[in-house]
């Protein structure tokens, strides 16, 4: 017997480690998913300096609330027009006009908020919206500051002149629900 284990030759003992791979791989899955990720939040805040300054007075912010039965047209103070429905529709030409006159009276105010009813459709919101940032005039009519706006009059090389220009009214929107 003694001959039959000296003739035996021994091997080499062998590490495996593709089963310690699988549970370090089923380990750091465990690990990613269970693992809570924090978010960092900046928040910019202006403080008052300690140097007194001169009082800022506010910009003209434009108003629309959308009600039920038309248009509402203010200042956040005060009322100051009322578009009533034509026919069960919203005249958003006269919406239209109107912001013109007010962009007429405050021509550097790009600030808009569009204040709905609970109930008001959402396209009656986007044409509203698209109402008043932005008017088609004749191109007579197109003046900014008592000169023509660049480009109104130019138009395709070899071509006539449009005979319409677009004007950016109230670009800055906000929304928000009607009081």
């Amino acid at each position: 017997m003694r001959s039959l284990l000296m003739r035996r030759e021994r091997k080499q003992a062998e590490l495996l480690l593709v089963p310690m791979i699988d549970i370090f791989t089923v380990l750091v899955t465990f690990l990613l998913m269970t693992a809570v990720f924090s978010r960092i939040a900046i928040m910019e805040i202006d403080l008052p300096s300690s140097a007194p300054s001169k009082p800022v007075e506010p910009k003209f912010r434009l108003e629309v609330i959308i009600r039920q039965n038309g248009f509402e047209l203010g200042d956040g103070n005060q009322v100051f027009a009322t578009i009533p429905k034509v026919n069960g529709a919203y005249d958003l030409t006269a919406l239209t006009e109107r912001a013109l006159a007010v962009k007429r009276e405050h021509p550097t105010s790009e600030d808009a908020s569009v204040l709905s009813d609970p109930k008001v459709p959402y396209n009656d919101l986007i044409q509203a919206m698209d109402a008043i940032r932005g008017a088609e005039l004749p191109v007579a009519d197109v003046l900014v500051a008592g000169e023509a706006v660049p480009g109104a009059l130019a138009g395709a090389p070899g071509g006539p002149a449009p005979q319409t220009a677009k004007v950016a009214l109230f670009t800055n929107i906000a929304l928000g629900d009607a009081p």
